[in-house]
């Protein structure tokens, strides 16, 4: 009997361990890494940073989003971070749609210039509320990845050395880096500029140094980055719109239950839309910043606008011959 009462009693004490066990595997704290292009300024971190408290609060702490601004996972190459989200290594992920391009080149569609023609108005018709927004997510999905919630990076501006740009002709024989985006570089060598690829964090000293004389992206990105240091002119050309995703990893998309995946969805959405408003916001006051620090601006009126869609409209037929008229009338562009 003692024998018996022994070992039901060793019994109880093993399966009490168990329980515990189970619990602890059960409120375990998951550690995720959100990778951001840009600094700890930026929009897109606020984005993060947003998303961030919304999952932590809404899981009770059961999952933590460590942020890493600037590229940190993989030494400042954007292409490589994105890698990483695709191979399931990095769980979340803030990358322009310009980076996914790598991936899939279809999504050039977003990025032809002056396609929204009503700007701001434009993108929130067909980016955010319409097809194009979910014909990115579409083809970023086919690839592999799970994307929760696009942002906004905004219309991309172009910064240089040498003079204010205010016709095609401008362009010739300056040396401008641009993302490793396909569009871009023709875009830029139809204007007879040189276009270089380099990875972002290299820019600021390759402009200080003058091994390029520009760049371009949005007012946002050339503030953060302090661009105004090392580039005088700014042409405010609204040429091209760029918008950011939030993704998630299908490696870690899938270990989530369905429960968890509302969750990071909805937090996802909403950041998101806030980082929009946030981004806009600081736009607005944007211009007047670059030009206190120094910068010399000129606005792209629309006459100067229409010669630059004049010099680029074999770009136009190229890309449209390409991928098919039906991918750009997604995002609201027609064939003349």
């Amino acid at each position: 009997m003692k024998k018996s009462l022994g070992i039901l009693i060793s019994l109880a004490v093993v399966f009490a361990f168990v329980i515990a066990g189970c619990g602890e595997k059960k409120n375990a704290v998951r550690d995720l890494k959100l990778s951001v292009t840009t600094s700890e300024t930026s929009s897109w971190y606020w984005g993060a940073a947003k998303f961030k408290e919304l999952v932590e609060q809404r899981t009770n702490g059961r999952y933590k989003i460590s942020i890493y601004p600037n590229e940190q996972l993989a030494s400042g190459d954007q292409t490589k971070t994105l890698e990483m989200l695709y191979q399931g290594i990095n769980e979340l992920d803030i990358h322009s749609a310009m980076i996914h391009n790598n991936v899939e080149p279809k999504l050039t569609a977003c990025f032809m210039p002056w396609i929204f023609t009503k700007g701001n108005a434009s993108v929130d018709e067909y980016v955010f509320n319409g097809t194009g927004g979910a014909k990115i997510k579409e083809l970023i999905s086919a690839r592999g990845a799970v994307p929760l919630a696009l942002g906004e990076n905004g219309f991309r501006q172009i910064t240089n050395s040498k003079l204010p740009i205010h016709k095609p002709a401008d362009f010739n024989g300056m040396k401008f880096r641009v993302p490793s985006v396909t569009v871009l570089v023709d875009l830029f060598k139809m204007l007879g500029a040189d276009p270089v690829s380099m990875s972002f964090s290299e820019v600021f000293t390759a402009l200080q140094q003058k091994t390029i004389n520009g760049q371009e992206n949005p007012l946002g990105i050339i503030d953060s980055s302090k661009l105004y240091e090392v580039q005088p002119y700014l042409t405010v050309a609204n040429y091209c719109y760029d918008p950011i995703v939030l993704s998630a990893s299908k490696k870690f998309w899938d270990s989530l239950n369905d429960e968890d995946k509302k969750i990071f969805q909805e937090a996802a959405t909403e950041a998101m839309a806030a980082q929009v408003i946030e981004n806009r916001q600081r736009d607005a006051s944007l211009l007047k910043t670059l030009t206190d620090k120094g910068m010399k601006a000129n606005v792209l009126t629309p006459a100067e606008i229409a010669a630059f869609q004049t010099a680029l409209a074999p770009l136009y037929k190229k890309y449209i011959d390409q991928y098919g008229a039906e991918l750009f009338e997604a995002f609201g562009y027609k064939a003349k």
